[in-house]
């Protein structure tokens, strides 16, 4: 019967193996430097291979997954609303340049009256 204590009591009784360090000087190899070999030119590339017989499947087009739709059409919404916004933008400015041009524009009907008045 096994003393108490013991690694055989644990059920782990296998015996335990050091590593021992190898305390030798290294080896220093030298590398010899490498003869570039002469480089070979590339064969053309070889014409298409042939289309296999009998039936072949098509690949079915890439469907888009919901978050990419769901992204595209939030773009769009937010370009669509700048667009817009643009557009508003343009329109007052537009409608401020008129109001101004008919305020500074004289008007020819009296310049008439005082040439009358001047004969």
């Amino acid at each position: 019967m096994p003393r108490e204590g013991t690694r055989s009591a644990t059920g782990h009784s296998k015996p335990r193996v050091f590593p021992v360090v190898d305390t030798a000087p290294a080896v220093k190899r030298t590398t010899k430097p490498k003869v570039a070999a002469p480089k070979k030119e590339k064969p053309a590339p070889a014409a298409k291979a042939a289309k296999p017989a009998g039936v072949t499947k098509k690949k079915a087009p890439k469907k888009e997954s919901a978050v990419a739709k769901k992204v595209k059409a939030t773009v769009k919404k937010v370009a669509d609303k700048k667009n817009e916004k643009a557009d508003k933008a343009e329109k007052t400015e537009k409608a401020v340049v008129e109001k101004a041009e008919k305020e500074v524009k004289p008007k020819t009907a009296p310049k008439k009256k005082e040439a009358a008045a001047a004969k």
